[in-house]
């Protein structure tokens, strides 16, 4: 299977068109922990989530020079840039106030990074890491110092969801410390612990994990730290660093997991992140080594690639047999042969192509010879004007030719000398244009709504207001037909130096185009031999019930064991009731925090059994055994929370009958595997009438009738009981039951189908109805009553 296959990415047209209708000096930010892209021009920035496409916001900020990194809080209320080294500004949007915070000029030390996080005591609005500490900020009528850590910091990692803090320093000998912002403890002081990463510990007062830190202008730095260039400036050119040694800083399944990587060796190392304890996770990941590896996390799968794809490995941290072992070996997800394939069958396919246009050159190069031979011998004169002819207009087309030539080359210098005012001016006119035809469409025509992205953006830039916020819903949706494409296979964007990614993110800079990537999860149980393990890695991401029971359908089509399917509804009906305990209120829980698909036992009827019931290769005592367990599972542990699953229960009875296999239904009654419930009592009475079943081609099956009696008894529904007893005859029980549970009433329309095999003379069932009239046990009078 093929990375292309496995991995699709979607090139969010919007944003692209949006990017491109700035001038191409603006700049491109991306704050992870929000999820944002920041458009910046001069003083204006756009910024958009990447979750809702159809909302723009725009601020005006009072700087228009070079801004290096930048970020906004999650309300949009400030907004931080760094313009320089050592400088940092604090924008406020409501109060239109800008705040200035400089590091302190004396120690020669500049900001690497900043973030807003409040944490959970909400002492600080935004933390600066610099090169000499961590220091947190607050603001209120000014930048206010609340807390600083000093430290020597080479570089620095942060996770924004845990509010997790890294950092390394070269005078420490690569020594990690952490720092946590979220934890909700008494006396917390945020400093974590301090670790070393494997294979660079200090050995007898020396350390080879230090000279990696060092950084020197003229040689090429050896260590890399991915994200390194989170709040930065997307739009410059940064160079790829070949190096062997990565640490990356991930958030998967809820957890702060720091994963170093050492190309040298190949192997990649995770680290759990915990204030208590560093823990040294054991699902180590082996690939080839001298191989400079890229590391994503998408829909909480790691995904290890090379940037030419010819390595890819897809793992799964929660899916584990034992704490120390994983539970499968790394899943090369692209197989080399299926490449190489490819491009013999192209060459192959180009090579016969070659050969058969030669040959048809070559066969009709012989045949125009032998006609000019021909005409010459008939007539050479004739041959001899021909050729003068052929000649002069072969002149008069180059000297055209040649005419073409210089009047492009006139055009194209004249076009290259046009100044940059009348381009500006011509793209100004082409852009009136646009927008005045958009408005003239608008105008004529209310049912379809005209827009484009260049319309859009002048919109929100004429706009006077200083922070506004702008829905542009109808007009995305009508900006495109094709506004999300996914493409079907992979192109080369892993090989463009110009690429910046960030967990399921590409940018393209230089070409301005922008990819998400997603997860075909139809080819992800390829890569596992066992289905339940298949299963629980699908259960884990989002989006994946249609791929769920497409993968449990094809299980059950190929008549796997029932073993496998007992697995898999132990493991759905866990979720299942970890989702009602963690309800609120009466909103579902779709999915549990980080964690699992949440399968509601309606799901899995109108998707798994319904589809499988109405396909004909399926064998239907399979699905019979398939139905049970289901039932055996679900039925009892759902009784607590008054939770009924007839419907899954009905299925299985029509099942049942429909295969006339009425033993096995006595059977399940019996033992109480299938619950009482009023639509199978009438099933089942229904099952014992002979008049009823001839028309569907079955056998009856007498005791059923009983049955069903008895099930309307267990479920006290008293009329129906008596309903059923007298349209079937049954008179001696009906009037049994009549002085048995009082305030029920007989109606006229059952004694009259019931009355032609009644178990009792009609003369007894009249003097039975006048006086169950007199005690007002009926619904009718007795003039009726004489008419039977």
């Amino acid at each position: 299977m093929s990375l292309a296959k496995f991995l699709q990415y979607i090139q969010i047209s919007f944003l692209n068109e949006f990017w491109n209708s700035l001038r191409p000096e603006s700049q491109l930010f991306y704050d992870r922990g929000n999820e944002i892209f920041i458009f910046r021009e001069l003083n204006q920035i756009f910024i958009i989530s990447k979750n809702q496409l159809q909302t723009v916001n725009r601020i005006k900020i009072p700087y228009i020079g070079m801004i290096y990194s930048m970020n906004a809080q999650q309300d949009l209320s400030y907004v931080a840039y760094q313009t320089s080294e050592n400088q940092l500004s604090l924008f406020s949007t409501k109060a239109n106030r800008q705040f200035f915070y400089t590091v302190q000029t004396e120690k020669n030390s500049q900001i690497i990074q900043f973030e807003w996080a409040k944490g959970c005591l909400g002492m600080y609005d935004i933390l600066v890491v610099e090169n000499h500490g961590i220091h947190l900020l607050k603001i209120d009528d000014q930048v206010k110092k609340v807390k600083f850590f000093q430290q020597k910091i080479s570089w620095c990692w942060y996770e924004p969801k845990n509010e997790v803090l890294a950092t390394c320093s070269t005078h420490h000998n690569g020594l990690i410390s952490t720092y946590f912002f979220k934890e909700k403890r008494k006396d917390f002081k945020f400093k974590g612990q301090d670790f070393y990463l494997e294979d660079f510990e200090p050995k007898e007062g020396t350390s080879t994990f230090a000279s990696l830190f060092k950084s020197k202008k003229s040689d090429i730095q050896q260590f890399v730290a991915p994200t390194d260039k989170k709040n930065k400036d997307l739009c410059q050119d940064d160079q790829q660093c070949e190096s062997i040694y990565r640490v990356y800083l991930i958030y998967i399944y809820g957890k702060s997991l720091l994963a170093y990587s050492n190309s040298f060796t190949g192997k990649l190392i995770f680290y759990q992140i915990q204030y208590e304890k560093i823990t040294k996770k054991k699902y180590l990941l082996e690939f080839p080594s001298d191989i400079a590896i890229n590391l994503s996390v998408i829909d909480n799968l790691i995904v290890l690639s090379t940037f030419n794809e010819k390595v890819s490995i897809v793992f799964d941290v929660q899916n584990k047999k034992k704490p120390e072992q994983p539970l499968e070996s790394p899943q090369c997800i692209l197989q080399q042969q299926e490449i190489i394939y490819n491009k013999i069958e192209k060459k192959q396919g180009i090579q016969q192509y070659q050969v058969i246009k030669e040959s048809q050159t070559i066969d009709s190069a012989k045949k125009n010879s032998n006609k000019n031979l021909d005409d010459i011998q008939n007539n050479d004169q004739v041959q001899e004007q021909q050729q003068i002819s052929m000649v002069k207009e072969k002149q008069q087309e180059i000297d055209e030719k040649c005419d073409i030539m210089k009047e492009e080359v006139d055009i194209s210098q004249q076009k290259q000398n046009l100044d940059e005012s009348d381009k500006q001016d011509k793209q100004k006119y082409i852009q009136n244009q646009n927008i005045q035809q958009n408005e003239e469409i608008q105008q004529f025509s209310n049912s379809y709504f005209v827009y484009d992205v260049q319309t859009l953006f002048e919109e929100i830039k004429q706009n006077d207001e200083y922070f506004l916020k702008f829905v542009a819903k109808l007009k995305l949706q009508h900006l495109q037909k094709n506004d999300v494409q996914v493409q079907d296979e992979q192109s080369r964007i892993y090989e463009q130096s110009c690429n910046y990614q960030g967990d399921d993110l590409i940018i393209n800079y230089k070409e301005k185009q922008i990819y998400q990537f997603t997860l075909n999860l139809k080819h992800l149980p390829k890569i596992f031999e066992d289905e339940c393990d298949a299963f629980c890695v699908l259960l884990r991401r989002n989006n994946c019930k249609n791929a769920l029971f497409q993968f449990l359908i094809q299980l059950a089509l190929n008549n796997k064991s029932i073993q496998i399917f007992s697995q898999i509804f132990k493991h759905i009906l866990e979720i299942f009731l970890r989702s009602l305990q963690e309800k609120v209120g009466n909103t579902q829980v779709e999915k549990l925090l980080n964690e699992y698909t949440v399968l509601y036992p309606q799901d899995l009827r109108q998707n798994f059994f319904l589809c499988l019931s109405e396909d004909e290769n399926m064998k239907k005592q399979f699905l019979i055994e398939i139905l049970i367990e289901f039932i055996r599972q679900f039925q009892e542990k759902l009784k607590d929370y008054k939770i009924a699953i007839h419907e899954v229960q009905n299925l299985l009875v029509k099942l049942l009958i429909k295969t006339n296999r009425y033993t096995q239904l006595h059977f399940l009654i019996q033992y109480q595997v299938l619950t009482d419930n009023a639509d199978f009592a009438k099933l089942l009475i229904d099952i014992s009438n002979k008049e009823s079943l001839e028309q569907r081609n079955l056998q009856p099956y007498q005791p059923a009738f009983q049955l069903g009696i008895d099930m309307f008894f267990r479920l006290q529904k008293y009329e129906e009981l008596l309903d059923y007893l007298l349209k079937f005859g049954k008179f001696h029980d009906a009037v049994f039951l009549l002085k048995k549970i009082p305030n029920i009433r007989m109606k006229l329309q059952p004694i009259q189908q019931g009355i032609r095999i009644a178990d009792c003379q009609k003369e007894d069932l009249l003097v039975f109805l006048e006086d169950a009239y007199r005690k007002q046990k009926t619904y009718f009078s007795v003039a009726e009553v004489k008419t039977l």
